[in-house]
């Protein structure tokens, strides 16, 4: 069976970039955009970023413009990443996924993981955690936009026959380590509506800061 990475990095990904955010402008990014809002609301100013998932770099220029910031992008569509180094050439774009990045140890202060996991191989969740937390500096920041249901389940990918869309919530991917600690979560009906009358429907963003010397503190008794 082919790995559902593999068939994303081959054709899928061109298809899910051409059907969702082929048209989408900086402009109107820097407007609208949930994380770009959540950046500005808890006052975290990144020096350098990295996305996962990052389409064709629109969100990392809004963030480049706002904050001057050293963007980094990799995304499995090759049409994306070709486009987004027309439109961006000083962000630093290419092919890739999550569970192997191509970067030193502790790079980045923040990594955006947007939209990316639901569709990501359940046996390489393990690999892209360590992936993350491999490149993400102490005291750093991961700002996780995914599904949010209350337990794991998987549906049927409608684009593509014999692949699965997987829901549940990803930043226990990264909070059953006592290093990282969650100081923002807020879901949404998808669509950033208020309401949950679809639970199927149901978004969060998550806000993940790592600590690496608060994460066991001294014995208390």
């Amino acid at each position: 069976m082919k790995k559902q990475k593999d068939i994303f990095l081959k054709s899928e990904g061109n298809k899910w970039y051409q059907r969702n955010l082929k048209y989408r402008t900086c402009e109107k990014t820097i407007e609208d955009d949930l994380i770009i809002k959540i950046f500005k609301r808890l006052e975290i100013c990144p020096k350098k970023i990295l996305e996962i998932g990052c389409s064709n770099g629109y969100r990392l220029q809004g963030l480049k413009t706002i904050f001057q910031c050293e963007c980094f992008g990799i995304d499995p569509s090759i049409e994306a990443i070709t486009e987004g180094q027309k439109l961006f050439p000083g962000i630093k774009l290419h092919q890739g996924t999550a569970d192997n990045i191509d970067s030193p140890n502790c790079y980045f202060d923040s990594v955006v993981l947007g939209f990316c996991l639901y569709l990501c191989d359940r046996k390489d969740l393990f690999k892209i955690a360590y992936e993350v937390d491999r490149v993400l500096i102490d005291t750093g920041y991961i700002i996780i936009l995914d599904f949010n249901t209350p337990f794991p389940y998987k549906n049927k990918y409608k684009h593509y026959a014999g692949l699965y869309s997987y829901k549940m919530d990803y930043a226990k991917m990264f909070t059953w380590n006592p290093f990282y600690s969650c100081i923002f979560h807020q879901a949404f009906a998808h669509g950033y509506e208020c309401g949950f009358d679809n639970l199927d429907d149901r978004i969060a963003v998550t806000v993940l800061q790592k600590n690496v010397c608060q994460g066991y503190p001294d014995n208390p008794f």
